[in-house]
């Protein structure tokens, strides 16, 4: 069976699951912009860089339009997401973002990875 079932999504823009890492992207480019992040030069590039990875892992994937390699670079985006989710750890760890948006809300079950694994799960609503 496709990765996607029957795809009606022609464009990877149009995808709910690339919408929400572009929209994770633009939280930590937010959180980037406050000095005292971006002092933390570790912390912030390796978010940065995660954070890019999801969504550019995403979309490569949905380009492919083979279901092994599709199935591959969802599998990259799910680990650089788990990546950026430590990462907002760290970052509320160190005062960075709000206890309050500390909180992690799973992914619907409609939602998750290929192959029945455990879903991603969401870190858009922390606070930056």
């Amino acid at each position: 069976m496709p990765v996607f079932g029957r795809m009606s999504v022609y464009r990877f823009e149009d995808l709910r699951v690339w919408q929400a890492a572009k929209r994770q992207c633009d939280r930590v480019g937010e959180l980037i912009k406050r000095p005292e992040f971006r002092g933390d030069q570790e912390l912030s590039h390796q978010m940065n860089r995660a954070a890019i990875s999801v969504m550019l892992n995403i979309s490569e994937g949905f380009l492919r339009r083979l279901d092994n390699e599709t199935a591959q670079f969802l599998r990259y985006s799910f680990a650089s997401n788990g990546e950026l989710k430590a990462g907002y750890y760290a970052a509320d760890g160190r005062k960075y973002v709000t206890a309050a948006g500390a909180a992690i809300n799973p992914v619907p079950p409609s939602r998750r990875a290929p192959g029945g694994s455990s879903p991603p799960r969401s870190i858009a609503h922390m606070r930056v």
